[in-house]
């Protein structure tokens, strides 16, 4: 049976382009950067109060991430996946809008926690193959998508990423040719693609020309955005997901700023 990626993709969300908001753990247990002092409840606390700005200013949906888990590994660990866990269960219960997961470089551990705290979608590498900052990285959508059946997760939609983050694809093709071919073969929900370059013009960026290429797979902006392209890239992509533009002082790490927020999303609206 053939999907209609585009419908499923606003029924998700309840509307066409939806903003999304991160919500950025700090360091989990066991990974280089965690703070034994920096509490559970702590964590819960200050993530539930990021939660509540970005409903309060109309953001569409949220996404957890661990990016400060860095240098990752394709395995997170037990330690650190309960702790995910925990906090994604304690913050998504204030939450009034879709929310979605991310777990760098383990799409197992994105699908487990997906499914076990209610997200409708995930995001990160579940595509492709490459190699750089982390290593080796080798995706096998076979086994992924096999699994996500065997625990009754087929449900959880995926925008995946299949263009290298800090590194070099294994796959010589172009990212056109991926872009046009991955969906066929795999039940992705749709693709997270980087931003423009510096000094690209959005109509210039490769999201756009993917766009143009296939208009009906669902695309999301997954970095870079900002107050400055985010109007004009609204034209080529059908999600953002968008996090360092939101947090004081625009540090991928520090809390969600308020004010920071709000011109973001009013850049995004108008």
């Amino acid at each position: 049976m053939r999907r209609n990626l585009m419908e499923e993709h606003k029924q998700r969300f309840g509307c066409e382009k939806p903003i999304i908001g991160c919500l950025h753990l700090r360091a989990l247990p066991g990974t280089p950067l965690w703070d034994p002092s920096y509490t559970m409840e702590q964590h819960v606390a200050d993530l539930k109060e990021e939660a509540h700005i970005l409903m309060e200013l109309g953001f569409d949906g949220a996404v957890f991430a661990n990016e400060a888990d860095f240098p990752y590994v394709e395995h997170i660990g037990e330690g650190a996946l309960a702790a995910y866990t925990r906090i994604v269960t304690e913050v998504s219960r204030e939450l009034t809008i879709p929310f979605g997961v991310g777990i760098m470089n383990d799409p197992y551990s994105a699908i487990s926690v997906a499914k076990a705290v209610g997200a409708v979608f995930c995001r990160g590498f579940f595509l492709g193959s490459q190699v750089g900052n982390y290593g080796e990285i080798r995706k096998t959508p076979g086994d992924i998508w096999r699994y996500a059946k065997s625990i009754g997760a087929a449900d959880v939609a995926v925008y995946s990423s299949f263009e290298p983050h800090n590194g070099s694809s294994l796959d010589t093709r172009s990212t056109e040719e991926m872009f046009n071919t991955y969906y066929k073969d795999t039940p992705v929900a749709g693709y997270s693609m980087n931003g423009p370059k510096k000094d690209e013009k959005p109509s210039e960026s490769m999201i756009a020309k993917c766009k143009a290429l296939n208009p009906d797979i669902p695309i999301n902006f997954n970095n870079g955005a900002n107050p400055d392209n985010i109007k004009e890239m609204l034209k080529y992509c059908d999600m953002v997901v968008v996090g360092t533009t939101l947090k004081k002082d625009h540090y991928l790490f520090n809390p969600i700023d308020y004010d920071n927020a709000k011109a973001f999303i009013t850049a995004a609206r108008s």
